[in-house]
């Protein structure tokens, strides 16, 4: 069993999901102990121990493939002294795993604010919408009675749409469980 380290530059390797692409080809390469962590905002290094050859094969794919949008200027491979044990790739992936979900958990907390704001966008739309519509219909005699009556129809709807921003931000930040059919 041999370490290596491996280096990658470049203006883009960070928020491209680099390391998931590092661990998705250590898997098909067979590499049995990997770590890969992002170093300042143009770096990953990444740590493995494995045979000298299925390292070296993993290094020219890497050499040759990268995640979409990467943007690389280097990719040095030098011996690794071992003072960080490498952990097993199963529990590098356990590990990458939870970080990407408290990413987006993050992100997730984020969305009432965002789903209300844009609701609340199209709500203001359609009341206006709602308010030229009584000026058009005046116009217009009997076709525009026809149409009050069907505006008394969809007037529940309106309604109902007046408090969907509201409901919808209740729903999503809410704690509460709730039973599945």
């Amino acid at each position: 069993m041999t370490s290596a380290r491996i280096l990658i530059k470049g203006k883009t390797v960070q928020q491209v999901g680099y390391r998931i692409f590092l661990l998705e080809k250590a898997l098909e390469n067979g590499i049995e102990r990997i770590y890969a962590r992002n170093l300042d905002k143009n770096k990953v290094e990444l740590l493995l121990t494995d045979e000298e050859d299925k390292i070296n094969k993993f290094y020219k794919v890497i050499k040759t493939e990268k995640p979409e949008g990467a943007t690389l200027e280097s990719i040095k491979k030098k011996p690794y002294d071992g003072k960080v044990p490498i952990p097993s790739i199963d529990r590098y992936f356990q590990f990458l795993t939870l970080e990407q979900l408290t990413k987006g958990r993050e992100e997730v907390v984020k969305l009432p604010t965002f789903v209300g704001g844009a609701i609340q966008t199209v709500a203001s739309a359609l009341k206006g919408i709602d308010e030229k519509f009584g000026t058009v219909a005046q116009r217009f005699g009997i076709f525009g009675d026809y149409a009050k009556r069907m505006d008394k129809k969809l007037t529940g709807m309106n309604e109902k749409l007046d408090t969907l921003p509201e409901r919808i931000a209740e729903a999503l930040s809410s704690n509460k469980k709730k039973p599945r059919p």
